[in-house]
């Protein structure tokens, strides 16, 4: 469904804090689904080890506690959904999608970009955040926030073999810019096929190949990728 605006025309949205104007973020219209060609096509996303791991056989003396409570169904990635509606829908990535959301950036994950996300696991995103002072969500957060997801957000469509093709042309490495302004470098690992991704302040790795999306890549990433305020 059109959103009934000029392509490219950009909705101001404005802060207010205490009454008073403190700034304005202009956010991209959301993708034109009519201009989105159908696909059948679909991968699974990694499956919910998160809840699963929930599972604790019950001793003698204790109420029955079954596995299957704790299994979840597997969920896939539409290669002609967003980043957004993907994302959404990925048990195993829950952490990083809120996050994404309170850093601000969920709108560029339904405009047609295109972009790259390198999206964390649950239990690699709550080990990382622990360590922050307060709650990850307390406004004196938020700048870290949206930085620290806005540099695992990569512009343009960087699918595995774009990568490879151009990291044989500039020695090894391909450095991509982020929504944050970070400049990361992606480095195809032959003996694996993963790719290495080095960030400002760390490292992590691609694993489980590209999930294709209308508007961009998707990828797991095994770590967090970690940033320094």
């Amino acid at each position: 469904m059109k959103s009934g605006l000029p392509k490219g025309l950009m909705v101001g949205v404005c802060i207010l804090g205490g009454g008073i104007l403190t700034g304005c973020q202009r956010l991209p219209d959301r993708q034109d689904v009519s201009s989105v060609r159908p696909s059948g096509y679909m991968r699974l996303l990694p499956e919910a080890t998160s809840v699963e791991s929930q599972f604790v056989p019950p001793k003698d003396g204790d109420s029955p506690n079954s596995r299957s409570a704790y299994h979840v169904p597997p969920t896939v990635s539409y290669e002609d959904h967003t980043l957004d509606e993907n994302l959404s829908g990925s048990l195993e990535q829950e952490d990083y999608y809120v996050a994404l959301k309170e850093a601000g950036w969920q709108r560029w994950m339904q405009e047609d970009g295109p972009y790259t996300v390198l999206a964390s696991a649950n239990k690699a995103m709550e080990a990382y955040m622990s360590t922050w002072p307060g709650h990850w969500q307390d406004a004196g957060n938020h700048a870290r926030l949206k930085a620290f997801i806005g540099q695992t957000i990569l512009i343009g469509r960087w699918d595995l073999a774009k990568i490879r093709r151009r990291a044989r042309y500039y020695g090894g490495n391909v450095s991509v810019k982020t929504l944050s302004g970070a400049v990361v470098t992606l480095r195809p690992l032959p003996s694996s096929g993963e790719v290495l991704v080095q960030g400002p302040y760390g490292q992590t790795r691609l694993v489980g190949g590209d999930y294709l999306q209308s508007n961009g890549v998707l990828y797991m990433a095994d770590s967090v990728l970690p940033f320094e305020p």
